[in-house]
């Protein structure tokens, strides 16, 4: 495009209003808590994984029998007030400040649930009736990626049953693992089997496939349960299947703290 000669129509949006596409099979009701799913679109707040909350619904749009993106709604962003858990992770003024999580659409707790639920806003105060949540998609966004901590536990080799350890410096959750092979594999597939102390981590294993593999090659996990950690607790790497060939490797394991 070139510089303007003349007056221009420039859209405006309020700054405060976004128009979000609604997911599939959705529902929101007006004034309903509202989140993003992975895919970017609107979906009704819900104990569920992969969400971040946006702000309000300021209308009721029913989406039920369409596909994504058919409906939009207006979602407004501020502060606004929800119920607070009755479910023993009740928030308190000593959590004003830190991240909430949302246990569906009107109500958010102090945690995320053993991993269950997913980051709605930020506790702003707290009365009798309920919780005032800021919400701020981008202010969130920047908030989870600084809030991870990264731990690394050398593999001497992928031959065997062998253990290999780390310790977890924070208490949270591993919410990532990946692995990084340092030659080729020539006999089978190996496979690292995350554990925090004596358990396994639900979808914590990582597959190195033997086929076409070469130094530099990454494999990841993304765990979904037992995964909560203490500061100190044991990270751990067991080794198995049936390759043959001496290759090391570096597992990461990502620590998002709560």
């Amino acid at each position: 495009m070139t510089q303007l000669a003349a007056d221009r129509n420039t859209p405006r949006a309020e700054g405060d209003v976004k128009s979000l596409g609604l997911a599939a099979s959705q529902k929101i009701f007006g004034g309903a808590m509202v989140m993003r799913n992975a895919s970017g679109y609107g979906v009704e707040a819900a104990t569920a994984l992969a969400l971040v909350g946006v702000g309000r619904a300021d209308e009721q749009v029913d989406n039920s029998s369409g596909s994504a993106g058919d409906k939009a709604i207006k979602v407004r962003v501020g502060i606004f007030r929800y119920g607070n858990s009755s479910a023993g992770d009740a928030i308190t003024i000593a959590d004003i400040g830190k991240v909430c999580y949302a246990v569906d659409d009107q109500t958010v707790a102090k945690t995320h649930g053993s991993n269950t639920r997913s980051p709605a806003g930020f506790i702003r105060d707290v009365d009798t009736t309920g919780v005032w949540v800021e919400f701020d998609e981008a202010k969130l966004g920047d908030y989870l990626a600084n809030n991870k901590v990264y731990v690394q536990a050398r593999v001497e080799t992928l031959v065997g049953a062998n253990v290999y350890y780390a310790l977890a410096p924070v208490a949270g959750r591993v919410t990532k693992i990946w692995s990084v092979i340092e030659g080729v594999l020539t006999t089978g597939d190996a496979t690292l089997t995350a554990k925090i102390g004596a358990t396994a981590i639900t979808t914590g294993v990582l597959t190195i496939t033997q086929a076409g593999s070469a130094a530099g090659d990454v494999d990841v996990a993304t765990p979904t349960a037992l995964n909560v950690v203490a500061a100190g607790s044991t990270l751990s790497a067991t080794v198995g299947g049936t390759n043959a060939t001496a290759s090391k490797a570096q597992v990461v394991f990502e620590i998002t703290r709560d």
